[in-house]
């Protein structure tokens, strides 16, 4: 298995590299977030967001 980072080739067995020390995960294996777009407007004081959290107050907004 080839290192990600330093694509060193590790027996397939391996859970880390054995150059870097870098975790190995077998492509089927690498974890997968999704990412939930809610439209701002829908955000205001008192709305539930994805299903269970409640818009209790605004505790800051955005940058420059």
């Amino acid at each position: 298995m080839k290192c990600p980072k330093c694509h060193l080739d590790n027996p397939s067995d391996s859970k880390f590299c054995k150059e870097c020390g870098t975790q190995l995960l077998p492509s089927k294996e690498i974890p997968v977030t999704e990412t939930l777009e809610t439209p701002t407007e829908e955000l205001s004081t008192g709305s539930t967001f994805a299903g269970r959290y409640q818009i209790i107050e605004e505790h800051g907004k955005g940058g420059i």
